[in-house]
């Protein structure tokens, strides 16, 4: 996998060479699954993941193998921010517990979910609307339905404010699961569907029947009475403009006619039972109404003749479709459960449930002993009061909480959270996962483990670690070697930029000091441009390696060649000939601080560039650092005549040239107590012998502007 950068912008961070980014422009994942992005604070880094996980505006224009990316599309990797953007751990337990039977645990409560859910959402609510005529949590269907829970269940997934959440699971598995299937007897679907499309509906036929007191029905001698007169009325109010009798042409006076027949109809149905009254108005005045069982004919015949045989005729097929609606509905539960193994799913999650919650993925275990051994507090698993897993801290909840309620230390809380970031980042779906600063604030213990985590965790992703310290990339190379490519950020106006890929010989020498004493001995001499300048930008690294070596004597000569109020001259071929055991330095260079002091530091060329970029980078620096720092004490010592016995180190004699409280002083003590090149003391080569630092974190242009500052400075003095 290559990626590779054409188009970097966010709000003015990135200089105009990021917008059309054509060299230094490809990070390479083809060997090396790990890229390291190292880069001084301030090249934008932070940027750059911020950019790659979509937040605060910009925009980018990245490929991928020959695909483009940008910043409309769908993020392209999962960012891990830095300390000060990791100030919660967010997430649920099951985001970062991957043990297997933890992992089949989740798959278990999610399948019954999803069940549940297709079940009370989705299958029943359509069923029973479409098929069976229920859609609210009360209906007249519910006097069929026999099963008391199955009842219950209806009025609960029908109830659109509930949809099923307050049911049981457990109680409605047990239940349904009791259930056998039941028979239906034979039936007319049309006539099951009328029964069930009438009972739903507003103005039910088949609900007014039910509603009658059919026990009470008595013959009614005066409804034929009612019969006749109901047709005269409709005929005489249909033909309204006939003034004789349609049937026998007799003349009549149709007002007093239609009054007669109205009276005669009243007087009829006066005389009828409350009973029989109701029967008339609720179903046998129904006008072009769908009626299937013959219920209003059946009725009329009743009332006229006596004979109820009809009627017990009518509530036996409606018996029929109660049983059959009853036996459809129960059996929809019991296929809808059998079909979806929610039962089987159930009984093992209802096993591991009760098993005491472990870590069982070694990633998480790792955690969990060495926060264990370094926290009071204990990570656990533990399971809530509905059998939860939950990740506690102690006895608390510690996920999606600010860091400072968690009473940890700041490393503490970096290392909690950026250890379960990266177990988040592992089961993420993403194959790029990038860190932003990831060990700042950790002691050398916490490194360690974060680089193992680095490793370890992320193994089967590409991972870009962008980092502004060496610490961490030499704690990855000893985890692993040769695990990683890396690359210097460069981010300058009229400077080379981009992502600067760093050659596998010189991560050796930034990485090994013996690697590099193995250059200096005799590699390194088909390198050299300028045995002179060479000699003079690692008299701080020599002298340093007099110290590991106590080569008193030396390191004393050399001491001299690093102050500029000394005169004496210092034969540095010698030195470095004995130190290093060689002699590949052709000539005798003979050299004091005064002669530091007058050189020309313009177009400095001191080895090769094309085989030891960095390295060429890091002596010319060295060699300005120097050059600056002499001057400086030089003209400080001579001009306010300076005990240097008293005020040996440059800072001291800044102090004491500039101690008068005027505001002069004031300037001048701040302007040369800020330059980042007479701050350094060169400490770092009698520390950890590392040559690269500080000439790596800061780039030619700033040195070259802060040479100007300090020289004019000087002679303005």
């Amino acid at each position: 996998m290559k990626l590779t950068i054409t188009t970097l912008c966010r709000e003015g961070v990135f200089c105009d060479d990021y917008q059309n980014l054509n060299e230094n422009n490809v990070i390479d994942f083809s060997n090396k699954r790990i890229s390291v992005i190292y880069g001084p604070n301030g090249t934008g880094k932070t940027s750059f993941a911020l950019l790659l996980s979509m937040e605060r505006g910009g925009k980018y224009s990245i490929s991928i193998d020959g695909r483009k990316y940008t910043e409309t599309d769908p993020k392209i990797a999962y960012v891990i921010k830095d300390q000060n953007d990791r100030n919660i751990i967010q997430g649920s337990t099951e985001d970062f517990i991957v043990g297997d039977n933890i992992k089949r645990e989740y798959e278990l409560k999610r399948n019954l979910e999803n069940g549940f859910f297709k079940i009370f959402y989705e299958i029943l609510p359509d069923e029973l609307k479409n098929t069976f005529g229920i859609s609210t949590k009360s209906s007249f269907f519910y006097k069929f339905i026999n099963s008391q829970f199955i009842k219950q269940y209806i009025s609960e997934i029908a109830n659109k404010a509930q949809k099923g959440r307050s049911i049981d699971r457990k109680a409605f598995l047990e239940n349904i699961s009791r259930l056998e299937m039941i028979d239906v007897p034979t039936f007319d679907e049309d006539l099951f569907r009328y029964f069930v499309d009438d009972i739903k509906s507003k103005d039910s036929l088949l609900q007014a029947f039910y509603e009658l007191q059919l026990e009470s029905i008595i013959q009614e001698p005066h409804f034929i009475k009612i019969e006749e007169t109901n047709d005269a009325i409709r005929i005489i109010e249909k033909y309204p403009h006939v003034n004789d009798c349609i049937v026998c042409d007799s003349a009549f006076e149709r007002e007093k006619q239609l009054e007669k027949k109205r009276h005669l109809n009243k007087t009829a149905v006066e005389s009828m039972s409350a009973q029989s009254k109701k029967i008339v108005e609720q179903i046998i005045k129904r006008q072009n109404v769908n009626d299937p069982f013959n219920i209003k004919s059946k009725m009329k015949s009743a009332l006229m003749s006596g004979d109820f045989n009809e009627i017990h005729d009518i509530m036996n097929s409606l018996k029929l479709y109660e049983i059959v609606y009853d036996a459809l509905i129960t059996n929809l539960f019991i296929k809808c459960v059998n079909e979806s193994g929610l039962i089987e799913i159930f009984e093992e999650y209802q096993k591991i449930i009760l098993e005491k919650p472990e870590f069982e993925d070694e990633d998480v275990m790792f955690i969990e002993n060495f926060l264990n051994e370094s926290l009071d507090r204990k990570i656990c698993l533990a399971r809530d009061e509905n059998k939860n897993l939950k990740l506690l801290l102690g006895d608390k909840e510690f996920l999606n909480l600010d860091r400072k309620n968690l009473q940890l230390s700041n490393g503490e809380q970096n290392f909690l959270s950026l250890s379960f970031e990266l177990l988040k980042a592992k089961k993420e779906s993403d194959e790029i996962i990038v860190l932003d600063d990831p060990v700042s604030s950790f002691d050398s213990i916490f490194k360690n483990k974060i680089a193992y985590a680095i490793l370890k965790f992320l193994e089967k992703k590409k991972t870009i670690v962008l980092t502004h310290t060496l610490d961490l990339i030499k704690l990855l190379e000893h985890q692993h070697t040769n695990c990683f490519s890396l690359y210097y950020m460069n981010n300058t106006v009229g400077e080379e930029n981009g992502f600067i890929y760093v050659n596998p010989k010189e991560i050796k020498l930034l990485l090994y000091t013996h690697e590099f004493l193995a250059l200096l001995r005799q590699e390194i001499k088909s390198e050299i441009l300028d045995e002179r300048a060479y000699l003079i930008s690692l008299v701080p690294f020599m002298r340093g390696y007099c110290q590991l070596l106590n080569k008193a004597e030396y390191k004393n000569k050399l001491t001299k060649v690093m102050h500029g109020y000394n005169n004496e001259q210092v034969n540095l071929t010698e030195i470095y000939t004995q130190l290093f055991s060689t002699s590949i330095i052709s000539k005798k260079y003979i050299i004091s601080a005064l002669d530091i002091i007058n050189s020309n530091t313009e177009n400095l060329q001191i080895i090769n560039n094309e085989n030891f970029p960095l390295l060429s980078k890091t002596l010319n620096h060295t060699y300005m650092y120097l050059y600056l720092r002499l001057n400086v004490e030089k003209k400080l010592v001579d001009k306010y005549k300076i005990n240097t016995k008293k005020n040996e180190m440059l800072s001291d004699i800044i102090i004491d040239a500039f101690k008068g409280g005027n505001n002069d002083d004031l300037k001048n003590r701040a302007f040369f107590l800020s330059r980042k090149t007479l701050l350094n003391e060169f400490n770092h080569f009698e520390m950890d012998m590392n040559i690269f630092q500080p000439a790596i974190d800061i780039t030619n242009q700033v040195l070259n502007n802060e040479k100007i500052e300090i020289m004019k400075k000087l002679q303005a003095l």
